[in-house]
């Protein structure tokens, strides 16, 4: 009978655990997964867009992006709004499927430092049809100072 009754107790308190991860879950998550989270849902947008940015980092000199063209068309990239800094100098032509690399004067004070820049706007011109567009990012360029 004693051992029927540990058992009940360590029953009791799995389904108690369980249902406490259960609900921490539902309310928001843990605090540092959530920050980590952020940033990947960021990485993850911008790898998908029409202009899309596979690769970005912001270092003491400046935010360095790698822009890659996922339209069917030539393009000329003109310039780049991140926050309320523009790039206006940006001119870069891209094939499609081509990667450039253009850098934006947004600075971090600390490696390790979290930014979070949002507008993000991404202005261009289709080479084949002289149309001009802006992409504006959904979602803000998140990530951390390296």
């Amino acid at each position: 009978m004693k051992g029927q009754g540990a058992v009940e107790y360590m029953i009791i308190l799995a389904v108690v655990v369980i249902l406490g991860l259960i609900i921490v879950g539902f309310l928001g998550g843990w605090p540092w997964a959530k920050e980590s989270s952020a940033v990947e849902a960021s990485q993850g947008y911008w790898a998908s867009t029409d202009i899309s940015l596979p690769s970005y980092a912001l270092h003491a000199d400046g935010l360095v992006m790698n822009l890659q063209n996922n339209l069917d068309t030539n393009i000329l990239v003109n310039n780049i709004t991140v926050g309320a800094v523009v790039n206006e100098s940006a001119a870069l032509a891209l094939a499609p499927r081509a990667n450039g690399i253009t850098s934006v004067g947004q600075v971090c004070t600390a490696p390790g430092e979290k930014f979070d820049f949002s507008p993000v706007l991404i202005s261009y011109t289709d080479l084949s049809t002289g149309a001009d567009y802006t992409l504006i990012g959904d979602v803000p360029l998140r990530g951390v100072c390296s």
